[in-house]
This record gives C-alpha cells, structure tokens and sequence, in this order.
C-alpha cells in the first residue's frame, strides 16, 4: 500500500454548513496520484428518541433531493460540544422533546467518505418532557412527530431495504440514510 501525503488544497466553495476542497495527493516520492473535490463537515450526531418502547420520528424537508424523507433528529455538533450535549440541543430543537441522551456509537462513522468527512455520531435519547421545536432558518420540518413502536420500526427498515417500500407508505416517504445508519446500529446493540 502506498503511502500518500496531502499536497495541495484549495476551497471551492464555504457555507455555514461544510465547505468544498479540491484535493490532490501524493505519494512521498512527490509524484501526483489523486485529485479530488470533497466536501468538509462538522461533525453530526443521529439520536434515537426512545419513550415508552416506541421511537420518534420527524419528516424533514432536504434541499438536496427536493423531497421529504422520515427522519431521526439530527445535527452538527456546535463548537466545544459533544455529542451528547448536542443530542439534547437537536433534538429539542427539532422535535421540541426534552432528552437525556448517551452515545451508542463509538468510533468514527463516516457513511460516505468517498464525498464527505461527516462523522456521524449515534446518541440513544429517552425523553422526560416536550417544550416546541425551535427551527433554525435552513430547516424545514413539520411539527408533528411520528412515534412507532419499535418492532414497526425493524419491520419498515426491512420493507425499505429489502422489497423497495417506503418508510412511510402513505405519505410516500423514505427513510434518509442517517437515521438508517443510525437504526440499523440500534437494532443490532
């Protein structure tokens, strides 16, 4: 395996959200090999909102696709949080549910490092109390949560992964590929 060292970057593009970095690798010798356009993120954390053996979920708008997926709260970590800290903060943004949260998982957990360096983070919440979402301007969620029993929850994962079916068969909506991450981790724990 070669060894390849980071030559030269430049920024094509910054949000407040990540920003995109032309890339270009060498080996040690100084002979190129690779460029690549990547995006660079925060990392984010995916929390699992457990109360009373079912889970809840929210149905979030994505700029990305167009469309609304079903979702788990989730979000960046804020400087100098941790991912506990910003399981609590996100899901009571989001779903307007007071949580005490613990991380599931351990480790990195970048579900696409061939585009991004996001790491997601994996919380359990289990909730104490609700307030009312508050949204940032970059979120589009709708104030109604979706709570399902766990067993539904496996029995959906299953339906979408293996036969082709929504998540949410009614409303026509998927699971986003986070809060599958995220799922799939807490069935298998």
């Amino acid at each position: 395996m070669k060894k390849l060292v980071l030559t030269e970057q430049e920024r094509v593009f910054r949000t407040p959200r990540m920003e995109g970095v032309k890339v270009t690798y060498s080996t040690t010798e100084g002979e190129k090999v690779l460029t690549h356009t990547i995006i660079r993120s925060k990392p984010s954390v995916a929390v699992i909102c457990r109360k009373d053996g079912k889970i809840a979920f929210i149905r979030q708008f994505r700029s990305t696709t167009g469309e609304y997926y079903m979702e788990i709260p989730a979000g960046l970590l804020e400087e100098g949080e941790t991912e506990q800290q910003a399981a609590v903060r996100e899901v009571r943004e989001e779903s307007g549910l007071l949580v005490h949260a613990e991380v599931l998982v351990k480790g990195p957990s970048l579900l696409d490092p061939s585009k991004s360096d996001e790491n997601y983070g994996v919380c359990i919440a289990d909730v104490y109390g609700a307030k009312g979402q508050v949204l940032d301007e970059m979120e589009q969620i709708e104030a109604a949560l979706i709570w399902l029993e766990e067993q539904e929850v496996h029995s959906r994962i299953l339906e979408q992964l293996f036969q082709g079916k929504p998540f949410d068969e009614k409303n026509d909506l998927f699971l986003s590929g986070h809060s599958l991450y995220a799922l799939m981790a807490y069935f298998m724990k």
